[in-house]
């Protein structure tokens, strides 16, 4: 079933709803009091120390540090695509088509906008805590000192996890959306096809995808640019990197409106309470 939802009429002693960017914040500190627990730390914990355990076997195996391009390659594919993948599937995801399932508190305590301030603050707490796991898995990898001048790559490789967040959370959200029942199987396709296939893809398609604009960051920020392959460069975006970082700003609004937009006007039955 399509068509506009209507908040209904307050009633009587019912509190006021909550202004749209308190309402987002409350969203996303419940969402984040809901990663505090056993299970999810332990999550979280397994992705701090999975890209030193790597890199340690890596250097175990040359029986040297690793030089700072291997370190860099490998450092990218870890925290920035793989940690913060992962972590992202598993927060944004199953977050938001729970609650759209259940519409519990989160729903109520917020409208009118509720479903708004549910997608973009649950969006925002993953942003948060994939970032926080990440970038305290990044300063470990860089503080066992297997990598040559590997701090160095500490402000680059930061940023660039806080653009795979805000990009592929954004995306991400948009299966959680379309269809939550299935979001967490449909987020890993779209990760597939759009991210990494599409992103392979030397066209036009490879414009809307973030891993494009991550790719150009590392390799002008690593100065590899002269030493890429003409075969690669067609993966490369000329763009400078402000121009990379702005079309991820821009990737992430157009995929949280369109999330947006699609739940304005759809409608979820409600949940039966036991």
């Amino acid at each position: 079933m399509t068509g506009p939802i209507h908040s209904p009429a307050r009633q009587p002693g019912e509190s006021p709803p909550l202004p749209a960017l308190a309402a987002i914040m409350a969203v996303a500190r419940f969402q984040i009091d809901r990663l505090l627990t056993p299970p999810r730390l332990g999550l979280a914990a397994i992705g701090v120390l999975f890209p030193s355990a790597v890199l340690l076997a890596a250097a175990k195996a040359r029986g040297d540090s690793l030089e700072r391009d291997l370190g860099a390659i490998l450092l990218y594919a870890l925290v920035p695509e793989a940690v913060c993948m992962l972590g992202l599937l598993v927060t944004i995801s199953p977050a938001v088509a729970d609650e759209l399932e259940r519409g519990t508190w989160v729903h109520v305590a917020v409208r009118p906008g509720g479903r708004r301030a549910l997608l973009l603050g649950t969006w925002l707490a993953a942003v948060l805590w994939t970032g926080m796991v990440a970038l305290a898995g990044l300063l470990l990898a860089l503080l066992i000192g297997v990598i040559d001048r590997g701090f160095s790559l500490l402000g680059p490789f930061a940023i660039l996890v806080g653009l795979s967040c805000i990009g592929r959370a954004a995306l991400f959200s948009l299966p959680a959306v379309i269809v939550p029942k299935r979001s967490l199987v449909a987020s890993v396709g779209v990760a597939l096809v759009v991210e990494y296939l599409a992103g392979l893809i030397p066209a036009v398609v490879n414009q809307f995808t973030v891993s494009l604009r991550l790719h150009t960051l590392l390799v002008r920020w690593m100065n590899w640019r002269r030493s890429v392959t003409p075969e690669l460069q067609l993966l490369i975006d000329d763009g400078p990197p402000w121009v990379q970082v702005t079309a991820v700003f821009v990737l992430a609004a157009v995929f949280l409106t369109i999330a947006v937009a699609i739940l304005e006007w759809r409608q979820f039955p409600p949940s039966e309470e036991s």
